[in-house]
């Protein structure tokens, strides 16, 4: 797990440091830096799984013994995140132009260690960005490395069509692909597989089959509704169908918009083990407001297993629905962590926000999810 983000001179931020616990969730203003957050993370995770591919580069930056200087630097573009060039990544009011990152991390064996890259913008070819091989520390990089054990879903997600992405390899890996393009293809090859965690089999499924499940939690979100998938190996696609109560099956084209939207979050999460690190961006996009808070409600129910969630959003239904299932105990208090991100003197800050046992925020800092009653107080004055 990700226990802590340290940024210096990173985009919008001159300077921060972000806890994280087994469910985090970064809130704020529009262009406050919740995204910059997860780009960070992002560009860290997609670096060094590039690196891992060759034999000894990791041991070689952990001793620092090396001369190649394609190994000693950090590129801006890759299968998470494109940043764009590396000036664009420098706080606008930095004094130099280093960049610093520092990791602190967990994995499941409980083993700690910590990443700190202090980097400089390469003048010859602004892609990349240099490590400073003097300051610079590596000492722990397992999680970095490993892609099956990491999800991001980006908030432009799957929408209904026809045919679906096709890729073995990417299924093999359980990797759903920023978008969920995988998700349809992943479903139909383990359809019949159990989950990985029993806790998270829905109350009114007959088995752990993965499908079921899928399905019956997906009925949260619209009541009746059942789904299958497949794939055609020969033209390499996979597709989806819907049902209601039994009856005819329907493309989805034919179905809620937000139904197909949301199956990405559902395949993710149910597909998840104790120590998976799972990154989502605004997962109430399209929903309903009480299909925000059954969303938000799975959420904890996994990150309460031992899976560590970092969601962005925006929804203050998604927020009271943590705060319900922490006085419900689906999730302990400490398990659960609040950012609330804005904008002072145009410098981007976060500001923790924690609840108690009883799901009860302890502090409420001017445009935290206070809109409704802003809009209330005009209506009745």
């Amino acid at each position: 797990m990700i226990q802590s983000l340290e940024l210096e001179n990173f985009k919008c931020f001159e300077k921060i440091k972000i806890d994280f616990k087994n469910l985090t969730l970064l809130t704020g203003v529009n262009s406050g830096g919740k995204s910059s957050i997860i780009q960070s993370i992002l560009c860290m995770k997609q670096n060094f799984e590039i690196l891992n591919q060759f034999p000894d580069t990791i041991e070689m930056l952990k001793s620092k013994n090396y001369t190649d200087f394609s190994i000693g630097r950090i590129g801006t573009e890759g299968k998470y995140t494109n940043l764009g060039t590396a000036n664009n990544l420098l706080y606008e009011n930095a004094e130099d132009d280093f960049i610093s990152f520092r990791l602190t991390l967990e994995d499941k064996e409980k083993k700690k260690g910590s990443l700190f890259l202090k980097t400089q913008i390469d003048k010859n070819n602004p892609k990349y960005l240099t490590i400073d091989n003097s300051a610079s520390k590596i000492d722990f990089t397992k999680i970095l490395v490993d892609e099956e054990n990491f999800s991001y879903l980006s908030a432009d997600r799957i929408t209904p069509k026809l045919q679906y992405d096709y890729s073995k390899e990417n299924v093999l890996k359980g990797n759903l692909g920023n978008k969920g393009e995988y998700s349809i293809h992943y479903l139909a090859v383990n359809s019949n597989e159990s989950l990985k965690l029993n806790e998270l089999k829905h109350p009114n499924s007959n088995s752990l089959s993965f499908r079921e499940n899928v399905a019956r939690w997906l009925e949260r979100i619209s009541i009746g509704i059942d789904i299958s998938s497949g794939v055609n190996d020969e033209m390499q696609y996979s597709y989806l169908k819907y049902s209601y109560n039994g009856g005819k099956e329907y493309f989805p084209q034919n179905v809620g918009f937000g139904i197909t939207y949301v199956l990405p979050i559902i395949i993710t999460l149910l597909k998840a083990e104790r120590g998976d690190i799972i990154i989502i961006e605004n997962p109430e996009s399209h929903l309903h407001p009480a299909a925000q808070a059954e969303i938000a409600n799975l959420c904890c129910k996994v990150a309460a297993q031992g899976v560590q969630l970092i969601i962005e959003t925006h929804s203050d239904h998604f927020l009271n629905a943590i705060r319900v299932a922490v006085k419900n105990k689906i999730i302990e208090n400490a398990d659960t962590q609040i950012y609330f991100f804005t904008k002072v003197e145009q410098k981007s800050i976060a500001e923790k926000i924690s609840l108690d046992s009883n799901g009860k925020v302890d502090k409420w800092p001017k445009g935290f999810f206070d809109e409704w009653d802003i809009q209330l107080e005009k209506l009745l004055w």
